[in-house]
């Protein structure tokens, strides 16, 4: 690890931790020291970490697999949702609907309901109801597109799920585990190593170390032209009403 590439990481704040007295005896092995009660990571564990997966999204991506980035998490949905965009993947930024992996056959039902919707909205179809009718069914669509706006593509479950931050996205953590999907996080001090197959210790508080990762990332996940342009149609379809 170059100099540069370790003063990168330190200037956008990825080795401060939790204070010293929330943390998970299974991170010790990525604490450096503490600072006035606070944890410091290894950021040269961070930076193998991250190189890491990188080769492992490489390789996931290169085979035309895809990725469900969960992250609801304020500090991180910016950063993680431009990921998932532009990489052409799927993802969940709002909230996350229990059951989207465990019962996926019915949540796909919801997904359809979603898209017919839309395409009526986008079609004027609802101009021809009732004041309160139409009024319903905008109120069901904005529901909907809050949970499935960038889900309207995947017919079938993710190849791997990335959680930005283990704590936020433990339910979703937990299904991908039942149906042995892959599980990487991101762990701050308190995390749960156990919970995921592989992961990267660095701050969950900042804004700044979730876009820098993010980043990091971005350039390992590879798309094929005609599939990222499939997806990107599906996907950025938006709702053109008139809420009046």
């Amino acid at each position: 690890m170059q100099k540069k590439q370790l003063k990168e990481m330190f200037d956008n704040l990825l080795h401060i931790w939790n204070k010293t007295n929330f943390w998970n005896t299974k991170m010790r092995q990525d604490i450096y020291s503490w600072v006035n009660g606070i944890h410091v990571i290894n950021l040269i564990n961070t930076w193998k970490k991250i190189e890491e997966i990188k080769l492992e999204l490489e390789k996931l991506s290169s085979e035309g697999k895809k990725i469900l980035f969960v992250s609801t998490k304020i500090q991180s949905r910016d950063a993680f949702k431009n990921l998932a965009e532009s990489t052409w993947n799927y993802y969940v930024c709002e909230k996350w609907v229990p059951g989207l992996l465990t019962n996926f056959k019915t949540i796909r039902v919801r997904i359809n309901s979603y898209i017919k919707l839309l395409e009526q909205a986008n079609n004027w179809w609802l101009d021809i109801l009732t004041k309160k009718e139409k009024a319903s069914k905008l109120l069901e669509l904005e529901k909907l597109q809050k949970a499935f706006e960038w889900l309207k593509g995947m017919k079938k479950l993710p190849d791997l799920v990335f959680a930005s931050d283990w704590v936020y996205e433990k339910q979703a953590l937990k299904e991908a585990a039942r149906l042995n999907i892959p599980r990487y996080a991101i762990l701050n001090t308190n995390g749960d190593i156990d919970m995921v197959t592989n992961y990267i210790p660095a701050n969950t508080n900042s804004e700044k170390s979730f876009s820098y990762i993010a980043k990091e990332l971005k350039a390992s996940i590879k798309t094929p032209k005609k599939q990222g342009t499939s997806i990107k149609k599906v996907a950025q379809r938006k709702v053109s009403w008139d809420k009046k």
